[in-house]
This record gives C-alpha cells, sequence and structure tokens, in this order.
C-alpha cells in the first residue's frame, strides 16, 4: 500500500510539473507525451537486447513517467529566448543550456526522498543533452558515464524535435530526420542506442505521422 501511495504521489508530481512546461509554451506539452511514447518504445528494445542493463517492466515504467520532466527546467528560461521564433545567438543558447541545471535545482526542491524514482527524473533531467563522443552539456560525459536512461530519452528527444515544426525550423520527413540522427549531425549516440532506434524506426515513424499522441499514464 505505501508503495502504491508513493507511485500515486510520484504522478501527480510529474503531472504537475510538466503542465507547467506545457503552459510556457505550446509545443510542449504535446513533445513531452511523444518522448514518453517513444522512451517507452525504445526501452522495451534495450530490454529485450541489452538485459545487462537490468531494464525491468517496473525501471521501465518510472523511466518513462522521469521522462516527462526532461525539459523542466525551461520554465526558468525568459519568453525573449524560449519563444524566439529564430535562431538563438550564442549568448542566448549559453542561457538556453542552463535549462538541464535549473530543472535538477526545481527537483530538489520537490524530493520527497531520495529513491530510485527521483534518480531517474534527475539523471534524465541533467544529462538528456549529453553526448556519447563528450561534447555534450552540461558536464561533458563520455560514453557510458551517461547513465541509459538519460541516452534513451535524448536519442527520442532529438528525433521528436527532427520531426517536428518549431517557431524556428520546418519539419524534417522521417527519413531525413533518421539520417542526421545516423551521421551524427544531432549528436553522438552509443552503438546500442542507435541499435534499439533502428529496430523501433517502424513504430516511430508509424507514431510521428501522428499530430497527437494518447497519453501513456
Amino acid at each position: 500500500e505505501s508503495q502504491k501511495k508513493l507511485e500515486r504521489n510520484n504522478e501527480f508530481l510529474v503531472n504537475a510539473l510538466s503542465s507547467v512546461v506545457e503552459f510556457r509554451s505550446s509545443e510542449s506539452g504535446e513533445h513531452v507525451k511523444r518522448v514518453r511514447t517513444y522512451t517507452g518504445i525504445i526501452l522495451q528494445y534495450l530490454k529485450m537486447m541489452y538485459p545487462e542493463y537490468g531494464i525491468t517492466n517496473e525501471r521501465m515504467k518510472m523511466i518513462v513517467n522521469a521522462s516527462a520532466l526532461h525539459d523542466i527546467g525551461k520554465i526558468s528560461i525568459p519568453d525573449n529566448i524560449l519563444l524566439k521564433p529564430g535562431i538563438h545567438t550564442r549568448e542566448e543558447f549559453e542561457i538556453m543550456k542552463t535549462h538541464t541545471i535549473k530543472g535538477c535545482e526545481i527537483l530538489e526542491r520537490f524530493k520527497q526522498e531520495e529513491n530510485e524514482f527521483y534518480r531517474y527524473c534527475y539523471e534524465i533531467c541533467r544529462y538528456h543533452h549529453e553526448r556519447y563522443d563528450g561534447k555534450g552539456y552540461p558536464d561533458y560525459l563520455t560514453g557510458e558515464e551517461i547513465p541509459i536512461w538519460a541516452q534513451v530519452v535524448s536519442i527520442v528527444d532529438v528525433f521528436d524535435a527532427l520531426v517536428s515544426r518549431r517557431v524556428y525550423k520546418m519539419a524534417y520527413s522521417k527519413e531525413e530526420a533518421e539520417r542526421m540522427i545516423l551521421d551524427g549531425e544531432c549528436g553522438a549516440f552509443s552503438p546500442k542506442i542507435i541499435d534499439c532506434f533502428e529496430r523501433a524506426k517502424p513504430e516511430l515513424f508509424a507514431l510521428a505521422d501522428r499530430k497527437f499522441l494518447p497519453d501513456i499514464r
């Protein structure tokens, strides 16, 4: 019963905080739903192909929920930067990058206890812009220093950003998005994550054709 109560509290926290991001940007709400859905798909392949990561059904549920908070730090970014209808300047981009750190600071304020779910939330929020080659941010982690759940959210975040229309760009086709990811134009990903992405491609492509995804809570 105590475990179910904790899960309900976690779900309430996720829903509340992710809703705040949605109100800041009209595109963020659907983006959060798609990231959750895509994350669940990739995790299924990770569990099946790479059991060494210990991805269980219970962990998958927690990671999917935690993925909804990957961009929570964007609520601290000024509107003139977050909603800018154009490419960011170098200075603006440096401010945008702080959403990873700001997000973790927000999570700290809402933390009820140190547990596995909180760790997933924190590590996804902080590390989903790290790159496998060490050229990401904010901590310049390399390879398997990046938690695998953050790596999963990283690739689905990039995929959704590419195939979605944003205020500063038109949407790319699914095929072009795939090419850009495989060619390393949008970050560096581990061979295992790329393998899972390629295996999941039919499902990802099919869902990307739908404007809205059902919430999987």
